[in-house]
């Protein structure tokens, strides 16, 4: 790390001496945990007397990846302790990491599989238990009869993000089990958007837009955009605190004054929606005050490329001129029948490696060159190529498109006095460097990826990408990712991986046995590493409409959440710490073990285990051979297969050696920087000002043709539900928003003693404005409402809620409510570009419950 803020490792000793110790104690607190320090990585030495210490990885989905010392007395977890990292800023925990013992020994856990009981209704709570040889032979039964009906596609493989792990999360082995039937495996559809959107201007793809979590260190300023880190992402909020502490300023931009606004700088309260709206006018505002940063966007983005007005493509090798266009089709018709036997991707990588340069127009020359040879290419202007092709810069299009969002519509639709938006603006443009702390609030919304896509665009002319403390953080994902495709893929029974149907659809195809108009049947769901029933918007679409018509349900879980509880068969799954596995982290730099700190309780079994004995009873023993389940050393070699661990040297004995491999490339301490550390991987290399090739983050057969034409240049779209002058706001005047809480990731941790001491049962938090109105006093239950469904939940006054929204914080299952289930109310619409789930962009109205 080189800037003015923090040193070039952060260590707990440099640390102590620039902080001081308050400061250390302050940040255990933002984490939750008061645990000592410890000062060396030897594990070995952290055991008391008998003991033995295990090193663990808490799988959650909560991104923080942290890592646990299990300390393991006759059998029995005793203890969980932060373990280290090589940097010692990112060890630490939270009230659930650190609460994960009382879910391993919860009474409530599911000991043994669970058969619903013949001719009683799903969610009935009416099981019987059986043998697990009774539970493989009835669930193969019933993935048979389907298959051999309907075809493999009819059965459905789900899981989302509730364990990761490559031996039994949510990498595991039924990704090859769909492979081999050929069956559907459905893509997830949580928290998408966000991605998808910066996608277009970084071509980084869902999850990899952001710089490593300690890159803040070396920001000027940075602006929390939408999402709350000091409840759901702790150990990314030390490192902004520590940045704070050392002068960086924060800006937390959201709806309601959350946790990390109270602790920030500056708190923006903006209306529910239209974050994308302030973004584009903060662009527009920059650019008619020549605030812009020219430099960047002449020499690190697409703004100086052509765009072809006839086919909206850029003017590039393969389309112009016409010599150029025939020998680029013969290039890729020769590759095709060179590669294609040898498989979809190797043909689309070797399609790709296929020069296709860019042009842009060279003043001196007065025409069209490649970048390459330009000496002075045009930032703006239209012109004509000399057969007659009129193209326009990619800087000029964005520009028009801009020049429509205005500082004074911004702050009439966000709330945000103008003044303050030009000065945020300015903030963007003249600080040495922004960082944007974003995850999943901004994209909640039907207009979500537009949200994000615009806040890429003002970093992009901003110039505040690809250096130190500038970019995005707060979802740093891998840099690194093991050899999934022979890990999954390597049997010669693979037929064929059916992944692009999203999660989303599956009410449209259970409950229509069609997808997009078109026969799909849909009878068999395996759900594993999720739990849809509470976790999908519009629960009621599943009670009335997926229920009714699925044949047969299987769920892997460890305890009786809402899928669990409206299954037929429940698998139970060993925990975390009762099996082995290899995670490579989120949020931090590290590949990490997971070691098997105890034997799976009861008739527990790891999911790697349930797999092998599905897939064998389904007949597929050659890619699920007996003796490999348990069989580490089989799945290592495979997951160590490819070129690039082998260069790097990862292997399963270093691995068990070392417990913790930094696999970024960078010396320990100096942060990932997206766009610094490794190039763009835009096809130019370059920030992209113009989206190109338009296209769905999934494609399962939806026709957008009639959108794709203003697919490619940043634009904003009023929220579905929740903007404010949506009709539908007379009838329900309150916009709905799950908060997510410190007690719970998702639906997970919704049942452990410790933590529901500290928050008993489901909240609905209002202003007292808008509780008065209603004649609501604090501690009333109140029962909120709208066409979709109802939740009845205790009233809690708090003005941190702005008048105008309820929140009610996420992850209570339906048995917890006094009636109804907070997800009966959410919007189950999607955006069909990104298939993200809309959870935000609702509207409701409350009253006080008179039952």
């Amino acid at each position: 790390m080189s800037g003015a803020h923090g040193p070039k490792g952060l260590t707990r000793r440099n640390f102590l001496k620039t902080t001081g110790a308050a400061g250390v104690a302050a940040c255990l607190s933002a984490v939750g945990t008061n645990l000592a320090v410890a000062e060396e990585l030897d594990d070995d030495e952290r055991a008391g007397d008998e003991e033995r210490i295990c090193s663990v990885m808490c799988r959650s989905n909560c991104m923080g990846s942290c890592r646990w010392l299990a300390h393991v007395r006759d059998g029995k977890v005793v203890k969980l302790e932060p373990g280290n990292y090589p940097n010692d800023g990112y060890r630490g925990g939270c009230l659930k990491g650190a609460s994960y013992m009382e879910r391993i020994y919860s009474p409530t856990r599911i000991q043994q599989p669970m058969r619903r009981v013949p001719g009683s209704e799903r969610g009935a709570g009416e099981w019987e238990a059986i043998s697990w040889e009774e539970a493989i032979e009835e669930a193969a039964k019933h993935i048979k009869d389907a298959a051999d009906a309907y075809g493999p596609k009819s059965v459905v493989f789900d899981a989302s993000s509730g364990q990761y792990g490559y031996m039994n999360g949510v990498y595991n082995q039924f990704a090859r089990l769909s492979g081999v039937m050929g069956a559907t495996k459905t893509a997830v559809c949580y928290d998408y958007a966000a991605g998808y959107g910066i996608n277009r201007v970084l071509g980084t793809g869902d999850w990899a837009y952001c710089n490593e979590p300690n890159s803040v260190l070396d920001s000027s300023m940075v602006v929390v955009w939408g999402t709350n880190p000091v409840f759901t992402a702790p150990q990314n909020w030390r490192w902004i605190q520590w940045a704070k502490e050392n002068g960086t300023k924060v800006i937390c931009i959201d709806p309601i004054k959350s946790a990390t606004a109270h602790r920030s700088d500056e708190w923006i309260q903006v209306n529910p929606g239209y974050d994308g709206y302030m973004a584009l006018a903060m662009s527009n505002y920059l650019i008619q005050n020549e605030l812009q940063n020219l430099d960047f966007i002449k020499e690190k983005s697409t703004g100086a490329f052509l765009v072809r007005e006839d086919t909206k493509a850029h003017l590039r090798a393969s389309n112009w001129p016409a010599e150029s266009a025939a020998t680029y089709v013969a290039t890729v018709s020769a590759v095709k029948e060179k590669y294609a036997a040898q498989g979809a991707a190797v043909l689309a990588a070797a399609v790709a490696a296929i020069p296709n340069k860019y042009y842009v127009w060279d003043l001196d020359a007065n025409a069209p060159k490649l970048v390459e040879e330009a000496t002075n290419p045009a930032l703006e202007g239209t012109f004509t190529t000399p057969d007659g092709v009129k193209v326009t810069t990619a800087y000029t299009l964005l520009k028009e498109q801009l020049s429509q969002y205005t500082i004074e519509e911004a702050s009439k639709k966000t709330g945000v006095p103008a003044e303050r938006i030009e000065e945020l603006a300015r903030s963007f443009a003249t600080e040495r460097a922004v960082s944007v702390n974003i995850t999943y609030g901004l994209d909640h919304y039907v207009n979500g990826y537009l949200n994000t896509w615009a806040v890429a665009i003002l970093l992009a002319l901003t110039g505040q990408l690809g250096r130190d403390g500038a970019g995005f953080t707060g979802v740093f994902t891998q840099t690194y990712t093991p050899a999934l495709t022979s890990y999954w893929f390597a049997t010669p029974e693979f037929k064929e991986y059916n992944s692009q149907v999203p999660a989303a659809r599956l009410a449209e195809m259970f409950g229509t046995q069609k997808l997009e108009g078109k026969d799909y049947p849909s009878k068999v769901l395996v759900s594993y590493c999720s739990n849809l029933m509470s976790n999908m918007t519009g629960q009621n679409e599943w009670i009335n409409k997926v229920l009714p018509n699925m044949d047969y349900w299987i769920v892997l879980d460890m305890e009786m959440n809402d899928s669990a509880s409206h299954a037929d068969l429940v698998l139970p799954v060993a925990s975390w710490y009762e099996k082995e596995d290899l995670r490579t982290a989120y949020n931090n730099p590290y590949m990490t073990i997971s070691e098997k700190a105890i034997d799976p309780l009861y008739e527990t079994k790891s999911d790697n285990e349930i797999i092998g004995m599905l897939g064998r009873a389904l007949g597929y023993e050659k890619s699920f051979p007996e003796d490999t389940w348990d069989n580490m050393s089989y799945w290592y070699k495979l997951l160590f297969s490819d070129k690039i661990s082998q260069a790097a040297g990862y292997t399963e004995e270093r691995l068990r050696e070392e417990k913790v491999i930094n696999y970024t490339g960078q010396e320990e301490g100096s942060p990932w920087i997206r766009g610094k550390s490794a190039p763009w991987p835009t096809e130019s290399g370059r920030v992209q000002l113009y989206y190109e090739k338009v296209a769905p983050r999934l494609n399962y057969g939806q026709d957008l043709s009639s959108r794709d034409a203003d697919e490619h240049i940043v634009y904003f779209r009023e929220p579905d539900e929740c903007g404010s002058e949506n009709p539908l706001a007379e009838k329900y005047p309150l916009v709905y928003l799950q908060e997510h809480s410190r007690f719970r990731i998702h639906t997970q941790w919704f049942e452990v003693p410790v933590l529901r001491e500290l928050d008993p049962e489901p909240q609905g938090k209002v202003n007292s404005v808008d509780a008065e109105a209603r004649g609501v006093k604090d501690g009333d239950y109140i029962e909120v409402f709208n066409d979709r469904g109802h939740a009845v939940v205790k009233a809690l006054i708090d003005e941190s809620i702005a008048p105008g929204i309820i929140s009610i914080p996420k992850g209570w299952q339906r048995s917890q409510f006094k009636a109804g289930c907070y997800q009966e109310l959410t919007n189950p619409k999607t955006d069909k570009y990104a298939d993200s789930i809309a959870p935000y962009d609702t509207r409701v109205d409350f009253k006080k419950w008179e039952a």
